[in-house]
């Protein structure tokens, strides 16, 4: 449990560290964008949402594992194997000129080769935290854990995006994944999976059934509306550069501050939220969300920016938790893999929707209608909590953990 617990917190920590769309890269990757290659709004959204693609098909991803074994394993060789493609393709983007598709190519490798880790980390999760009733607990140390690596992350993404190149930072981007190999080596004990006609039957029927039911594809749209806020991302980011006139620095200060709050968050809800009842904490979930993303009406210089942040970073985590452990107790058994990423894939499906719609509606009618469009979606959620209580199974409910 504790070899479980430490691979837990490191690979989210490296994977808070240099995702692309809230980490270290991320600010070098905006003005790359904006700056370098003179991308609008709109423009810079369509990148944004390729570079989620890699996200958005995690199930692939899933599938491979649960049915194709790596070197006897369904999760470490893979873990292995993406860790060193990561290294290779951080290491291309820091010497690549900065051209469109080339920045484009790389780019979209670097989130697919993350996006594969993340998935055998997940799926690991669900297979060691479920039978032990620990999903909970297990995804709080994760976002701790990545709640630590996004606070120091945004300090340094702000520094190098003022004083270094975004080639720069893409190098330093470059040795994360090493870690993520050497923590794979050193944590994770995985037994022996021989590919076989009974165990491929096994896997299949498992996977058949997953998606015959209604619960789970109830979850997924869920998950979809939850995180399709076309606030956040690059429109924030716009507003905050040509209409606040927020410094590089001071956007990565906020960035780190709203993730030392998520620390605080997660911290929060293992020891307050893990032990109520999932449709209460639902509910909870979704008032504080719709709050939270109102707030930003309220965003018109640095005071109220620090303010905003931090009840935003400590709101957001505590929901997002809840949201990600009706994820995982929904996962049924020998295909943990595919189905948490499927209703993974269907949570970046909407944040990736959300950035290409958020880029355009910005250009179109700016900020503050966004605000609404966003606190509306998360409102939406009210209306599928019914549905979902209705669907999932009476353990679903049960928080012994």
């Amino acid at each position: 449990m504790r070899r479980s617990a430490l691979f837990f917190a490191a690979l989210y920590f490296v994977q808070g560290t240099i995702d692309l769309s809230t980490g270290l890269p991320y600010q070098p990757i905006q003005y790359l964008l904006k700056e370098d290659l003179s991308l609008s709004a709109g423009q810079a959204g369509f990148v944004w949402a390729m570079i989620g693609l890699g996200w958005t098909i995690k199930p692939v991803y899933g599938l491979v594992s649960d049915f194709l074994p790596l070197g006897g394993s369904r999760r470490k060789g893979y873990l292995l194997l993406m860790s060193a493609l990561g290294l290779g393709s951080w290491l291309a983007l820091a010497v690549a000129p900065a051209a469109y598709a080339t920045v484009l190519v790389l780019l979209m490798a670097c989130s697919f080769t993350l996006a594969f880790a993340d998935v055998m980390a997940d799926a690991l999760m669900v297979e060691t935290g479920r039978p032990l009733g620990l999903t909970g607990s297990f995804q709080s140390i994760q976002w701790a854990a990545m709640g630590l690596a996004l606070t120091l992350a945004h300090l340094g993404g702000g520094y190098l995006s003022e004083y270094a190149t975004p080639h720069t930072a893409f190098f330093v981007c470059g040795f994360f994944p090493l870690a993520t190999l050497l923590a794979t080596l050193c944590f994770v004990r995985e037994a022996p999976q021989p590919l076989g006609q009974a165990q491929v039957r096994e896997t299949a029927h498992a996977l058949r059934t997953a998606t015959r039911s209604r619960a789970v594809w109830i979850v997924a749209g869920f998950l979809f509306v939850w995180n399709f806020s076309p606030l956040f991302g690059t429109p924030l980011l716009y507003y905050e550069r040509d209409v606040l006139q927020f410094s590089k620095i001071y956007i990565g200060t906020l960035g780190a501050l709203t993730n030392a709050a998520g620390m605080l968050g997660a911290v929060i809800f293992f020891f307050f939220f893990r032990n109520i009842s999932l449709r209460r904490l639902l509910y909870i979930a979704v008032t504080l969300g719709v709050l939270s993303t109102l707030s930003f009406l309220g965003l018109t210089g640095p005071r109220s920016a620090i303010i905003i942040f931090l009840g935003y970073g400590l709101i957001s985590q505590i929901t997002h938790l809840a949201v990600l452990d009706l994820a995982a107790r929904s996962c049924p058994a020998r295909v943990e893999g595919t189905v948490f990423a499927l209703l993974m894939s269907a949570l970046n499906l909407g944040r990736s929707g959300s950035q290409v719609l958020g880029g355009w509606l910005y250009d179109q009618t700016g900020f503050v209608p966004l605000v609404f469009i966003s606190a509306a979606f998360t409102a939406l959620c009210w209306l599928m909590i019914s549905l979902l209580r209705s669907e999932w199974p009476a353990s679903m409910e049960s928080r012994a953990d």
